[in-house]
């Protein structure tokens, strides 16, 4: 089937979304009537990727000054959250451009509540504050893999705890997914960013809840992941796998907004929460297939309908659940991916605490989640080493 690139604009739960090359001027009438803006980035990619250059050369356009905060990392923190909060008050911003990829928008979701309520971020990061408004947030995406673009979510790191927290935090006003602005990110960043988006398919879909919509939103963003990551790591600046691992990244997004995540996002907020150098798509991976096998064998039907797009062999069934994390596996391999959790420091003598966390802040997924016992968890942590 020909696929063609087109440029689209899209409205979902109030977010304005523009899709394609060029997207990024769409913003201007929405940002002409500001006279201050703050704006998110981390230290290099939006300079990098020239979305930077951009969006400065439209706001000076339109003589809207701004300040620029380009120290947010890779799982931003809450004082970083804190410091551009901070920033945007004293600037007097009116609105929030969020330069990034998921890092960046989602720590701006939540700073852009504290600038109009006066919050202090921790209370919103720890849910002791329930107001959700905040100034408008504009996100210019670069990357494919969080769908923040067009979710409610954000996910906050406090290092002193040793904790990652998700959040329902805000909607972005507008967004922009500009594969242009792609091309520049690297092969490690593209398989993590992709692997990404592909566990928020595979776990929106596999909610014993989830809906026959989002299971179509998931299957046509794994498909499109499985036919175009290998492409797009044989042509880094391929301008066309880049839109549609992009393309893939939205859909994903717009199906865990609508279901949510479960167990691999769970304990992955465990792992790189513990050590924030943990790439968050990398620790899905990791800890993916494992995952997949308990996934596969308490919901089988709805995970064989998304992993046999990898395997068509698979059957709906609870004693193919080898298979189905065979499946994962090799697919996270065939794109060059074979990180372990002991790669990154961890051991067995970690398990138990990692295991107690869990059950301490009872993050067990729930009857609506894929069911998830203590020792499953145990299994997982182990197996991933």
């Amino acid at each position: 089937m020909l696929l063609i690139m087109i440029s689209f604009d899209m409205d979902y739960a109030g977010v304005r979304l523009y899709f394609g090359e060029l997207s990024v001027k769409k913003l201007e009438s929405h940002l002409k009537g500001f006279p201050s803006v703050a704006l998110a980035t981390s230290k290099s990619a939006a300079k990098v990727s020239g979305a930077l250059e951009d969006i400065t050369g439209l706001l000076e356009t339109h003589s809207i000054s701004y300040e620029v905060y380009d120290k947010f990392t890779p799982n931003p923190t809450i004082e970083e959250t804190v410091e551009f909060a901070r920033l945007a008050w004293e600037h007097g911003a009116q609105a929030i451009i969020a330069i990034g990829g998921g890092s960046v928008i989602d720590a701006a979701k939540v700073a852009a509540i504290a600038r109009l309520n006066g919050n202090n971020v921790a209370d919103v990061v720890y849910g002791r504050s329930h107001v959700l408004t905040g100034v408008p947030v504009f996100a210019v995406n670069l990357t494919h893999g969080t769908g923040t673009e067009v979710d409610r979510y954000s996910v906050i790191s406090d290092p002193e705890r040793k904790e990652k927290r998700g959040m329902v935090s805000l909607y972005p006003t507008a967004s922009v997914d500009d594969p242009r602005y792609l091309i520049t990110l690297p092969k490690d960043q593209t398989i993590y960013t992709a692997l990404d988006a592909f566990y928020h398919s595979y776990e929106a879909a596999t909610r014993l809840s989830s809906s026959p919509y989002v299971e179509m939103l998931s299957r046509e963003a794994v498909s499109k992941i499985r036919d175009w990551l290998p492409r797009s790591l044989a042509d880094l600046k391929g301008l066309e796998p880049r839109y549609w691992l992009l393309y893939a990244s939205m859909v994903a997004g717009v199906a865990i907004d609508m279901a949510g995540t479960h167990v691999i996002h769970t304990l992955e907020h465990v792992v790189s929460g513990i050590n924030p150098k943990v790439i968050h798509g990398a620790g899905l991976a990791m800890l993916g297939p494992r995952s997949a096998y308990y996934t596969h064998k308490l919901s089988p039907v709805k995970s064989a309908a998304v992993l046999s797009l990898f395997d068509p062999t698979i059957k709906p069934t609870s004693d193919d659940a080898e298979r189905a994390e065979s499946a994962v596996r090799q697919f996270q391999e065939k794109v060059g991916f074979d990180q372990r959790l002991s790669d990154h420091g961890f051991g067995k003598d970690d398990v138990p605490s990692m295991v107690e966390y869990v059950v301490r802040n009872r993050a067990l997924p729930g009857p609506d989640l894929v069911p998830i016992t203590e020792d499953m968890v145990r299994d997982i942590f182990i197996k991933s080493l």
